[in-house]
């Protein structure tokens, strides 16, 4: 019979004897076969998490990870959502955030804010998450949470052309790894295009309320879904 652990990682696991729930953490389950990993799930920081844990064995090392072997089923509630992981082998982990990464969060709680702004305001922030992208790669929601990695992206989209192409590999590599929403990514995309004078390929640049020329209209809303966009309204003028 299997025994069943739940691990309380909205703060810590109390259970491994680590004390102060106010360190902020991040976690990860790992699932392993023939002694290698084989797919791993990275929870979103800033959010509330929960772990059960199903398994003929249950370990937990002096690092906080927790070993679970034979006939295993990991059941993740996190931020509304519930996912089921089934394997022979599979280890939560918890990594306490180090002081870089801590001073990367506290910079995206300070950026994008709305209101007046101005270029020396831009400017700082904006040299502020190229530090944090060299360091850290684009911080998205596995790196920031989903708040923190939407302050990203509207300093992304307040930079000139230029800067925002120097970091565009970035914001694809996050969306390759499923970290960013691909609206995201289609908003930077066309809008360099537009710059450059293309046409943009997802239609989300408008001008006098109408979407600027786009790409191969025919196959518009299968890109846009492919982006997790809606279709493009009939009365939108495309």
């Amino acid at each position: 019979m299997n025994s069943i652990h739940t691990l309380a990682l909205a703060t810590l696991m109390a259970c491994c004897g680590v004390a102060a729930a106010a360190e902020r953490s991040r976690i990860s389950v790992h699932t392993v076969a023939g002694g290698k990993e084989v797919a791993r799930i990275m929870l979103p920081i800033g959010q509330q998490h929960s772990v059960q844990v199903e398994a003929n064995q249950v370990e937990q090392d002096h690092r906080g990870a927790t070993h679970a072997r034979g006939n295993v089923r990991v059941t993740v509630r996190s931020g509304g959502a519930t996912t089921t992981i089934v394997g022979e082998e599979i280890i939560v982990r918890r990594k306490v955030l180090d002081t870089r990464e801590l001073a990367a969060l506290r910079a995206l709680e300070g950026m994008g804010a709305p209101g007046k702004r101005d270029a020396a305001r831009d400017r700082k922030e904006l040299a502020r998450l190229k530090t944090i992208v060299a360091s850290h790669g684009w911080p998205g929601a596995r790196f920031a949470g989903p708040e923190l990695a939407a302050n990203a992206f509207t300093v992304l989209m307040r930079t000139p052309d230029k800067e925002m192409e120097a970091l565009l590999p970035a914001l694809r590599e996050a969306h390759a790894q499923n970290d960013i929403p691909g609206a995201q990514l289609a908003q930077a995309e066309d809008r360099l295009r537009v710059a450059r004078g293309q046409p943009q390929r997802y239609g989300t640049q408008l001008a006098s309320g109408k979407p600027v020329i786009i790409e191969d209209e025919s196959a518009l809303d299968i890109r846009r879904k492919m982006m997790g966009l809606p279709p493009m309204p009939t009365t939108s003028g495309h």
